[in-house]
């Protein structure tokens, strides 16, 4: 008997693009990021046509985050979740006009997802069930300066058959203070298998009490070379170590290691040492 789900994080170089695949076949889509021409990674990860996404977080409207945003009527999800308290006019705010058309299809989407998710509707994540068994919980504050979007990106915690992989936005020390007094919060992400750090592991947003809790196997940063990742070393130090490729591993890339592939949940196959696969593309 095979309950597994599997995380892709791309590599966008510049920016976050999570794809998510329930044991059922149902995808949560994490952030529209879509890399930059100059890495060979131009083509829009929505065109590749993934057609069962039924729930898709946009983390925060930052431009890296929301870049292949154009595509969003080509995989339509069932249900968006995204940082309700900030509004349109200051999403538009400052926007660059080469950039404006991105804005304002966020803001016009933003606009379409207005009804409220029905408890019995099939892709609820309120109810595991819907997606077989894999538990998805999310956190956020709306009570940062609203000057800085970064501090409203939405944390989603994926937990199946005892696996757990928390995966941040771009939160800095001000959001992740306030979220670590909430305790369901810290219940939510303690002891976790894998981290996906916060701002592509940046000592802006490395907050060591909050990772210290997380406790992960391995971190794992979405960033590129031109990135100031300045926290890998202290995210190396804080993670457990998982076998990747056949290699004990702390800390991976999308920078160095390519597209990164976690497996988890339950599996009779041998080849799924443990309950969780992780795989790199380069």
């Amino acid at each position: 008997m095979a309950r597994l789900a599997t995380m892709t994080v791309w590599d966008v170089q510049l920016g976050l693009a999570i794809h998510v695949k329930a044991p059922n076949g149902k995808y949560i889509v994490i952030d529209l990021g879509t890399g930059t021409y100059e890495s060979g990674n131009s083509t829009p990860i929505l065109k590749r046509r993934f057609d069962n996404i039924a729930y898709m977080i946009l983390t925060h409207p930052h431009l890296d985050h929301i870049s292949d945003i154009l595509n969003f009527d080509i995989n339509q999800p069932k249900i968006l979740l995204r940082p309700k308290s900030l509004t349109n006019a200051e999403v538009m705010y400052g926007v660059r006009i080469c950039d404006k058309d991105k804005f304002k299809k966020y803001c016009e989407i933003n606009d379409r997802y207005n009804s409220p998710v029905r408890d019995d509707d099939e892709n609820n994540t309120e109810n595991p069930n819907n997606y077989a068994g894999l538990d998805i919980q999310t956190f956020s504050t709306s009570a940062c300066d609203h000057s800085n979007f970064n501090n409203f990106s939405i944390i989603t915690v994926f937990t199946l058959s005892g696996i757990k992989v928390v995966v941040c936005g771009d939160n800095e020390k001000e959001s992740l203070d306030i979220l670590m007094k909430r305790s369901d919060f810290k219940d939510a992400v303690r002891y976790a298998d894998v981290l996906v750090a916060p701002h592509h592991g940046r000592e802006s947003a490395y907050h060591s009490d909050f990772v210290s809790l997380v406790n992960p196997r391995v971190t794992i940063i979405s960033d590129t070379n031109k990135s100031d990742a300045s926290a890998s070393d202290k995210y190396t130090k804080m993670s457990r170590g998982w076998k990747v490729g056949g290699i004990d591993r702390k800390c991976i890339t999308t920078r160095n290691d390519g597209n990164i592939t976690v497996v988890f949940g339950e599996c009779d196959d041998p080849a799924y040492s443990g309950t969780m696969r992780i795989s790199t593309s380069k």
